[in-house]
């Protein structure tokens, strides 16, 4: 008799964000989200579960931007590459689930949090020198967000801008890396 474990896919996790794992990307469906998962209204304590989330990993994307800064200031090669998998790593099997759904990008609680942690997610993948991905995540913020333009974002970090702006912004320097 073959026996699984529900223990799996968290190792399987914790080995690819730890980089002991040979794969270079994440699956597709490793994360498959039920069309009654993406659709349930969210109220009460589990609204403000997916808000701390959130909010923990926008603080998470602006900690890889600043180390990723550093790294490149202090020319240290060997480590802006070993955290450029690891924060790969992290957007692939954390911040991918997190944003793949669209209602938070309507909620009128979280639509500024997520605007915010898709243009963090768009400054590290410049930092990262790749412009292809940070492009689709510059793309994916203007579809999901058309029409609020005025929309107060955090961006620059440190400064409030309306998304438009940020949008310009980030634009312009994707080319800059």
């Amino acid at each position: 008799m073959k026996r699984t474990t529900r223990w799996m896919p968290t190792l399987t996790v914790v080995a690819a964000l730890l980089g002991c794992t040979g794969a270079t990307g994440i699956p597709e469906d490793a994360w498959i989200q039920t069309a009654a998962e993406e659709s349930a209204p969210l109220g009460g304590e589990a609204l403000a579960m997916m808000k701390r989330e959130m909010e923990r990993a926008h603080r998470d994307m602006g900690h890889f931007r600043t180390t990723l800064a550093s790294l490149r200031e202090r020319k240290d090669r060997s480590g802006s590459i070993q955290l450029s998998k690891f924060v790969d790593a992290y957007m692939g099997l954390h911040l991918g689930p997190l944003l793949r759904s669209e209602w938070q990008s309507r909620h009128p609680e979280l639509m500024a949090l997520d605007a915010n942690l898709r243009l963090a997610t768009a400054e590290v993948l410049i930092q990262l020198r790749d412009p292809r991905r940070a492009e689709q995540v510059l793309d994916e913020i203007t579809t999901r967000f058309a029409g609020r333009g005025s929309l107060l974002v955090e961006y620059p970090v440190g400064n409030r801008s309306t998304l438009e702006e940020a949008l310009q912004l980030l634009n312009e320097s994707k080319w800059r890396g």
